[in-house]
């Protein structure tokens, strides 16, 4: 009976996401660094942004139609919650805005630090 090997069941989903990219890239006529930029970056971003803004614009929605004064605090509540969403956004943007080779070598380098100092990086 063969052992399993876990870091290659660990890294599967690695594989599966960077085929993904190699082939929307291929779509997209972008090579496997912008598309990676382009998706992982401002794609997931907008996308977890928006995950952060679409409960306040719920909570403004209830409000205007029932106007009592818990959506009130809900709302304001759920507003700070979006706008902390929104300023993480940005700043991403902020950070990464720089031709999509850099942006890309420096994501890299950021997710390296980060897994060291999570000790969690490879050996």
């Amino acid at each position: 009976m063969s052992r399993i090997n876990w870091k290659n069941v660990a890294l599967l989903p690695f594989m599966l996401c960077v085929g993904f990219l190699l082939l929307l890239g291929k779509l997209c006529g972008l090579t496997y660094k912008q598309i990676s930029v382009v998706f992982n970056l401002w794609v997931q971003g907008a996308v977890l942004m928006l995950s952060g803004v679409a409960p306040a614009a719920a909570a403004i929605y209830k409000l205007v139609s029932c106007g009592s004064v818990q959506w009130v605090v809900v709302t304001v509540l759920l507003l700070f919650y979006a706008a902390v969403y929104v300023y993480g956004f940005v700043r991403m943007l902020l950070h990464y805005h720089q031709p999509f080779d850099r942006a890309f070598d420096l994501c890299v380098k950021d997710l390296m630090l980060w897994a060291k100092k999570w000790h969690t990086h490879w050996r």
